[in-house]
């Protein structure tokens, strides 16, 4: 597995996001400093989130689902597509001009492979940019210990 790079440590000192993570949890984590609301008991949405000062978010949506916690990153910046390297390491794959029904669409994605956040379970990340109207999505998927 990977080294973690800039975009995860990042998360790894977000005490919030960081939270949810180890604790696969909701329920112990403090949220009256952010802009908040639950779409259901398993999906929090946080919004204009910052994780530092360069880095922020319209909103980030996080599902804690049976299996695994995905968080997902929605930005109108194509910075992370174009700097890959800086803030996740090379991609392992890199899918431009992602097409349906044979209908080419301006989005891209760039799978990024595994990454050992030093919790012994896997985490996956990719991102997807829509193009110029919808912006990027980084979507960093937990991989939950089913032996918990």
């Amino acid at each position: 597995m990977k080294d973690l790079p800039y975009f995860l440590l990042l998360i790894k000192k977000d005490a919030v996001l960081w939270t949810i993570i180890t604790t696969n949890s909701f329920a112990d984590i403090n949220l009256e400093a952010t802009v908040h609301g639950f779409w259901s008991n398993q999906c929090l949405e946080l919004r204009d989130y910052a994780l530092n000062k360069d880095e922020h978010f319209k909103n980030i949506r996080i599902i804690n689902d049976e299996s695994y916690i995905t968080i997902d990153f929605y930005t109108d910046s194509d910075k992370y597509m174009k700097n890959t390297e800086y803030y996740f390491g090379e991609p392992v794959k890199d899918l431009n001009s992602l097409s349906s029904n044979n209908i080419k669409e301006n989005s891209s994605q760039k799978q990024l492979g595994e990454f050992d956040m030093g919790l012994e379970i896997t985490t996956d990340v990719d991102i997807v940019n829509y193009g110029s109207e919808y912006g990027s999505v980084i979507g960093i998927k937990v991989y939950k210990n089913r032996e918990n």
